[in-house]
């Protein structure tokens, strides 16, 4: 009868062999686990299947294995939808263990069935994650009969956990029939598994009797290309519509060599010679993952070095363009020559000396307006020059990142478009003229509450006639309010770098230095 069986972790077993390879293969899935392929470069996608594909092999076969040889071996049927798998272990079990259905639901959980006195064996194994255990008295000791989900299901969740429990398998029986064996996906996967030295045996299932030589013909011609020639072939006829398990002769010739299989010694150099068989394997994807490491840490390296140049010019040209006055020119000047002209509110300014005037609370507060108004106006040019290098900085850092050999599109997506350029200008020139009121102070009697600050400003932005007057008033004011605005308005275009560097720091990256070490001491224990 069939038991369920709730398994739950369990420490290692008490006197178990400490295998040479085991502490190389802790640390190795360590070190799997923590290289990163964030970067969507040319290779990403495989790199990123193989790592977990290495981790699940490590993680649900080579330490369990490693760390007591004992547990059962692990025999996976796969195959396509609607080949008969799980009929199949039922029909071996003479009992419905796994749910079995034309149209199977999405959702069922895969089911390993083993021998009650296998149970302790795999208790607390990864396998027990992986699959609901059953116990059955049919089931030949020293095995774990595995129903996997189907190869090509259309649940991407079954796909992936049907890849996963294919590398759990010390033996993979490829399930298949004469209206799907010529499916593509089982056979990649088949060729994969022999390459990695998995014990294979192949069992074609509802086979018409009419179609039967044809059929066999092909599929012994294709096992023949894999190098599968040798591998186990069990034909078992097409038994026409029918509800629970085959009859026991049509499976005993399988029944039969998994018998032979669970024999524990047998079982045992099963699990030996596929473990020979992966560590050479998983030497050669070592160094596909090291290599694939160090291209992300290059296309980092190449992002960060892209980055920087795309800011570097328009930095470099808006503190050119602020030094050498651009934004005075134009309005400001004409405005400057308007206050400034004789009868202007700032013509005094220009003078040599300043008399007293007759009036000075309406004039000082004339001159003060006028100043005021030409601050503002040669801010705005200041504005709108930095807003525009903040825009192309912003433009040519994401230019540089479009290169698709640098896998940067979901990191771009992930930094908001550089829409609030005019804000940043903003807050730069504000920030600055701040500074510049606080620098300046109260001022004089010619020029009182902001008034000299305005006329500082105005000249720093690049009007020469203000810029005289100023430097009357306060000696050296002018230059250094200049160079604070050069030092702003560059270190605004240059963070506009920030959020995409900060990107590239948080990227799992690193050398793939530690996954060849690994890989020699694999080899050194071979």
């Amino acid at each position: 009868m069939t038991t369920p069986a709730h398994v739950a972790a369990s420490p290692e077993p008490a006197g178990a062999a400490r295998h040479p390879r085991l502490a190389v293969v802790t640390h190795l899935e360590r070190d799997v686990d923590e290289v990163g392929f964030p970067l969507d470069i040319p290779g990403a996608d495989g790199l990123r299947a193989l790592r977990e594909r290495i981790l699940t092999q490590i993680g649900a076969r080579l330490l369990p294995r490693l760390k007591d040889e004992a547990a059962p071996a692990v025999v996976v049927l796969g195959g396509s939808t609607g080949v008969g798998k799980s009929t199949l272990v039922n029909s071996l079990l003479g009992d419905d263990v796994t749910e079995a259905s034309v149209l199977r639901p999405t959702t069922r959980n895969p089911i390993v069935a083993i021998h009650p006195q296998d149970l302790p064996l795999v208790e607390g194994r990864p396998i027990t994650e992986l699959a609901d255990v059953v116990t059955h008295d049919d089931v030949p000791a020293g095995l774990a009969l595995l129903d996997a989900p189907d190869l090509n299901s259309v649940d991407a969740r079954n796909r992936s956990l049907a890849n996963q429990l294919l590398e759990t398998a010390d033996l993979w029986v490829f399930v298949t029939s004469a209206s799907r064996y010529g499916d593509a996906l089982p056979w990649q996967l088949l060729g994969e598994a022999h390459s990695r030295g998995i014990t294979t045996a192949v069992v074609l299932n509802r086979v018409p009797s009419e179609v039967l030589a044809q059929v066999r013909k092909d599929l012994m011609g294709r096992l023949d290309g894999l190098g599968l020639g040798s591998a186990p072939l069990f034909v078992i006829s097409d038994a026409g519509p029918h509800e629970g398990p085959l009859d026991r002769a049509a499976v005993a010739e399988l029944a039969a060599w998994l018998r032979l299989v669970s024999d524990r010694h047998r079982g045992a150099g099963v699990v030996r010679r596929t473990n020979r068989g992966i560590w050479a394997g998983l030497r050669e994807e070592l160094a596909r993952l090291a290599d694939g490491a160090d291209a992300q840490v290059d296309a980092v390296s190449a992002l960060r070095r892209r980055a920087e140049e795309a800011a570097e010019e328009p930095a470099k040209e808006l503190r050119k363009a602020l030094a050498d006055g651009r934004a005075g020119l134009g309005a400001p000047t004409t405005r400057w020559l308007s206050l400034a002209s004789s009868g202007g509110p700032l013509a005094p300014l220009v003078r040599r000396r300043v008399l007293p005037s007759l009036l000075p609370g309406r004039v000082q507060e004339a001159r003060e307006k006028a100043a005021a108004a030409l601050a503002d106006e040669t801010a705005a040019a200041v504005r709108l020059l930095v807003a525009d290098a903040l825009r192309r900085a912003a433009a040519g850092v994401r230019q540089a990142w479009s290169d698709p050999d640098l896998g940067a599109e979901r990191l771009m997506a992930a930094v908001a478009e550089n829409g609030g350029a005019d804000a940043t200008a903003r807050d730069v020139v504000d920030g600055w003229r701040a500074a510049v009121r606080d620098q300046v102070g109260d001022g004089d009697r010619t020029l009182r509450g902001g008034g000299l600050a305005a006329l500082v400003q105005t000249g720093a932005a690049g009007v020469a006639g203000a810029a005289d007057a100023a430097a009357r008033l306060a000696p050296g004011a002018v230059a250094q309010a200049r160079e604070d605005l050069l030092d702003r308005a560059e270190a605004a275009v240059r963070a506009v770098l920030d959020p995409y560097l900060t990107q590239l720091e948080d990227l799992p990256v690193q050398p793939g230095t530690a996954l060849r070490l690994r890989a020699t001491e694999l080899k050194e224990h071979a």
